[in-house]
Formats: C-alpha cells, sequence, structure tokens
C-alpha cells in the first residue's frame, strides 16, 4: 500500500517535492495545505505547475487531519508550532524543510512542545533539508573513514541574489549598517537551526558539547546594490561569513560556516565557491567538495532541498514515534531511478 503524502505549501520546495513525491513508487499524493484562501479549491497541479491532478488544495488544517496521511512534507516559509504540534497529536508524520531539525532553536518549552506532541500521536517528526540537513550526513558518512576525530568542518558558500526573500535578509541584518547595535544576534537567531545541527554531528560521534558558540564576520556593499527585489545601499550589509562552533573542552570539534553574499560588490570580497567543503581532521584526514547541479527547469531549482526530504519519508514513517535524527535512520538515498 502506498504511503499518503500531504503537501504543506505550495511555494518553490514545495513544486520540487510534488515532483519527487509523484515520480517515487512507493508515495502517493494525497493532499495539499495553501496559505492563500484564494488558493483553496484550486487543483494541486494547477497551483504547482504539474498539470492536473485531480487533488483539492485547502486552506483548513482540519481538512489535512480529515484526510489521515501517513505523513505532511511540512515546507512553509515560515514555521507554525501549533499547526506541527496539531498535526502530529493527531497521528500524521511531520518532515519539515522550514529552518527545523531538532527545534531546539525555537527554546526549550517549544522543543518539549513538540517532541510530546509526536509521542503522544504516535508519530515521528523529522528535520531535512540541504542544509541543515543533508550535508550533516554527508559528513558523518564521511568520518566513518575515520578514527581519533579531531574535528569536523562543513563549510558552506553562496550567492544568494536568486533568493528573493527580502523578509529573510532583512532578519538577517542585511541593508544595515555592519556597527548596527545587535546586528551580531540578529544574524544568531535567524541561524539558530545550524546549533541543531551541530549539536546532532556531536550526538552522532557520541560527544556531549560544552557549549555552541556563533561567530560571524559581515561584508559591506562596496556600492549601491539593487536587485530589483532589494536594494542595499554602499556601505551596509551585503554579505555575511559565520561560523558555529560546538566546543568541548576548550576546542572546536565541530564547526559549520556560513558565507552569503548579495550582489557582487561586496568588502572584504570573499570568494565564492558554490556548494559546501568538507574537512575533517582524524586518521585518515577527509577532505570532499560537494555542488549541487540544479537543472535550467525553474520548477527543480529547488530539488536539491525538498528531494531530502522526499526521500527520507518511508524511513521516517517506519520509525518510532518522537523525535528522529539523521543518525538514527537507515541509509537513505534516491527513492526513483530515470
Amino acid at each position: 500500500m502506498a504511503i499518503r503524502v500531504v503537501q504543506w505549501t505550495t511555494g518553490g520546495v514545495a513544486k520540487a517535492a510534488v515532483r519527487a513525491v509523484l515520480k517515487h513508487p512507493e508515495l502517493e499524493l494525497a493532499g495539499c495545505f495553501a496559505w492563500s484562501p484564494e488558493k483553496a479549491g484550486k487543483d494541486v497541479g494547477e497551483l504547482l505547475g504539474t498539470g492536473p491532478l485531480g487533488i483539492t488544495a485547502t486552506a483548513e488544517i482540519d481538512d489535512i487531519v480529515a484526510l489521515k496521511p501517513d505523513v505532511v512534507l511540512y515546507m512553509p516559509l515560515l514555521w507554525d508550532i501549533d499547526a506541527m504540534v496539531r498535526l502530529l497529536e493527531a497521528g500524521i508524520n511531520v518532515i519539515s524543510t522550514a529552518n527545523f531539525i531538532t527545534g531546539h532553536s525555537y527554546g526549550d518549552a517549544e522543543m518539549e512542545r513538540l517532541h510530546s506532541a509526536a509521542r503522544r500521536g504516535g508519530a515521528s517528526l523529522y528535520g531535512t533539508g540541504i542544509s541543515p540537513g543533508l550535508i550533516g550526513a554527508i559528513a558523518l558518512t564521511a568520518a566513518s573513514a575515520c578514527r581519533e576525530v579531531e574535528r569536523i568542518s562543513i563549510f558552506e558558500a553562496s550567492d544568494c541574489s536568486h533568493y528573493a526573500s527580502e523578509e529573510t535578509w532583512s532578519a538577517l541584518g542585511f541593508g544595515k549598517a555592519p556597527d548596527t547595535p545587535g546586528i551580531g544576534d540578529l544574524a544568531r537567531e535567524r541561524q539558530l537551526v545550524f546549533m541543531d545541527a551541530v549539536e546532532v554531528v556531536a550526538k552522532a560521534l557520541g560527544v556531549e558539547l560544552d557549549e555552541v558558540r556563533y561567530d560571524p564576520q559581515f561584508g559591506v556593499a562596496a556600492e549601491d546594490i539593487d536587485l530589483g527585489w532589494m536594494r542595499l545601499p554602499q556601505g551596509t550589509v551585503c554579505g555575511i561569513n559565520g561560523i558555529w562552533k560546538g566546543i568541548v573542552g576548550g576546542r572546536t570539534l565541530i564547526e559549520i560556516g556560513l558565507l552569503w553574499r548579495l550582489g557582487d560588490a561586496m568588502e572584504p570580497n570573499w570568494p565564492i565557491e558554490e556548494g559546501h567543503r568538507v574537512e575533517i581532521v582524524g586518521v585518515p584526514g577527509v577532505r570532499m567538495r560537494v555542488e549541487y547541479l540544479d537543472p535550467d527547469d525553474a520548477v527543480d531549482r529547488n530539488a536539491h532541498t525538498a528531494n531530502p526530504a522526499v526521500n527520507a519519508i518511508p524511513a521516517v514513517v517506519a520509525a518510532a514515534p518522537g523525535l528522529v535524527t539523521v543518525d538514527e535512520l537507515p541509509l537513505i538515498t534516491a527513492g526513483s531511478v530515470a
């Protein structure tokens, strides 16, 4: 019997997710939640650009619960803990790419709400994506070649000028003066999910961290930058180069570096090598680069974020109730072949 899947929201990642669900032999698309009331009642295929699917979108969470799906692919721009709790308490597994790995970054109280709801409902809760998410699994797999691991480093670099979300970048401090009071705290709060990612890597290694520290640097616009969807005046923040560090005994065991920039006029002009660089200091050491070669088809430009969630569905549905992290699941690989 196919696993019944509901897609939550209809944005860019969701479009790629639905295409992956439709191609996966073990999955069946059962429904779709759309934030906008004007999208309710429309065919999901019309909203997602796949052609008619005979499935009607809804803007009511009660309708989703009534469908009794096996899993919801939870992919909103802004997460709603109340909605996630409602789904989990109804016994629906939730796989989220919405800034979620463990929920620790939401605060202890909210994390416990989510974990408790999953246990009460007998459902599993899993966070993934590409970063954080899959890249942590890649690094942990590479570390299986090592003994005496001294440090695992994951460095991400991206020119994000195509990511047209002014709200996201403003929340990180972009467009503000680099000496704005509290700007480092702004960046930290918006990237807190990477604290979760550091903690999961440590857990997989069997290590308890003393602390997770965040150290940011900011790049500023060397001239006025106009991206069409956002303006960044000269001298304001247009880039961030921050590192999340998992500390044990006064030294860094795990680090995740994030270099993101908007536009092509930044000082310092940190070079961008798109993708991830993984470096492991151990016996032996490991160094690798991971690049994501997105197709020209605009619908699939978010496939590298959506596919790790879709391909994890069978394993998450089979997992024990409660929070599930990547180190607790079996090998996850592509669910469909051409």
